[in-house]
């Protein structure tokens, strides 16, 4: 969210360590068992897993991903179809600032993992985001940019 003076206001950020904090009933777990390729598990409605591994923009990315999840009651593994569909509503959760993260790609020469360090999350999900833009957001990051198919 940013502020009238284009700064990004860091206490309206979305914070899904303040998410989980608000959901008493679920417990988090830092493991390394999750198999390999697995960042994050819920059993759908009171215990999160993260791999103890991730970098603290991975597991923000993670954790975002896990309470979408949550919120859709999603147990054990999911189709592909469906774990896009959560990956884009926790990239459009993390990144709803579109001019941010034009303002990101601008300042990493289009450089995803740079952008994504930048916007504090993972590439993965910075690539989600830029997958399921609205016709008016690609119009600003075409504006900015000059193009976007920098991540296609």
């Amino acid at each position: 969210m940013s502020a009238a003076d284009g700064t990004v206001d860091l206490m309206t950020r979305p914070h899904p360590w303040r998410d989980l904090r608000a959901l008493a009933h679920v417990t988090l777990h830092l493991t390394a068992d999750l198999g390999p390729g697995v960042w994050g598990a819920t059993d759908g409605a009171r215990r999160i897993w993260l791999d103890k591994g991730l970098t603290q923009r991975e597991r923000r990315s993670t954790l975002a991903h896990e309470l979408e999840h949550l919120r859709r009651g999603h147990t054990g593994c999911q189709d592909p179809a469906t774990e896009r569909a959560v990956e884009a509503a926790a990239a459009r959760y993390l990144l709803p600032e579109i001019r941010e993260i034009a303002d990101a790609l601008v300042w990493a020469g289009c450089h995803l993992d740079t952008a994504a360090d930048e916007l504090w999350v993972d590439e993965q999900l910075l690539r989600a985001r830029l997958e399921h833009l609205h016709p008016a957001e690609r119009a600003i990051l075409v504006e900015r940019l000059g193009r976007v198919e920098v991540w296609a």
